[in-house]
């Protein structure tokens, strides 16, 4: 497979807008590790650095999407060449995507579900020497099932340092907590900090809300919920 990180790291590009009729091609981990083994085209992750130095697919390139000159950078990659993107959930790999559509890019490939579907199939991952794992917030198999065994009632905010809906729901989930103080436990759990745990539960994107009675789940969610409506839930729970 052909990289071309000199030049992604370099500036001087000229930018040409204009839309294209072609859209972005999306793929499973399955389907991807079948073109990483074909050695054809350009693999990128889209992550920061740090994401990248905890876990990513052999080969990749790596380009930050919340750098300021990210989409000049992007625009630094040959249309002639197939272009594989992917991040930790698919959300920042396919917003790149369409942007390189735009510009006329008609080979673009984004891994709908990003790295944590593609490490739920156990597919390998590369660790750098120098990694700095993410702690904060992590829960091993047996500490979730302890947590919901000692609990008849948790709430439990599955949520990654990197996620914007994540990170735009943390004040409202902070103040459910102490409002619920010593009625419902309010948890969180770093989905970048549990990946073992996150491949048991099989989940593939945050936020993920959930809800527990007796340790059976009895309310969920994906993605971005209104305080009134995450109340409702714990209300109708006590």
């Amino acid at each position: 497979m052909k990289y071309i990180l000199s030049l992604i790291l370099s500036f001087g590009a000229t930018i040409g807008l204009g839309a294209q009729n072609t859209a972005t091609i999306q793929i499973n981990s399955k389907e991807l590790a079948a073109l990483v083994r074909s050695q054809e085209g350009i693999l990128l992750d889209v992550r920061t650095q740090r994401e990248f130095q905890n876990g990513h697919i052999e080969n990749a390139g790596q380009l930050n999407y919340y750098a300021l000159d990210f989409k000049k950078r992007l625009l630094l990659l040959p249309k002639d060449e197939m272009i594989y993107l992917y991040c930790n959930t698919g959300y920042r790999s396919d917003r790149a995507a369409d942007f390189l559509i735009e510009n006329g890019y008609k080979k673009v490939y984004n891994l709908q579900h990003g790295i944590m579907e593609w490490e739920r199939y156990d597919f390998p991952v590369m660790i750098d020497p120098n990694a700095q794992p993410d702690t904060d917030d992590k829960f091993e198999i047996k500490d979730f099932e302890t947590l919901l065994a000692k609990n008849e009632l948790v709430f439990i905010d599955f949520y990654a340092p990197w996620c914007g809906p994540c990170r735009k729901m943390m004040p409202m989930i902070d103040s459910l907590k102490v409002e619920y103080h010593e009625r419902i436990p309010i948890i969180k759990i770093n989905a970048d900090a549990s990946k073992r745990l996150m491949r048991q539960m099989e989940l593939v994107s945050v936020p993920y809300l959930a809800l527990y009675r007796d340790g059976h789940l009895v309310f969920e969610h994906y993605g971005i919920i209104s305080r009134e409506k995450l109340k409702g839930q714990l209300d109708a729970a006590l």
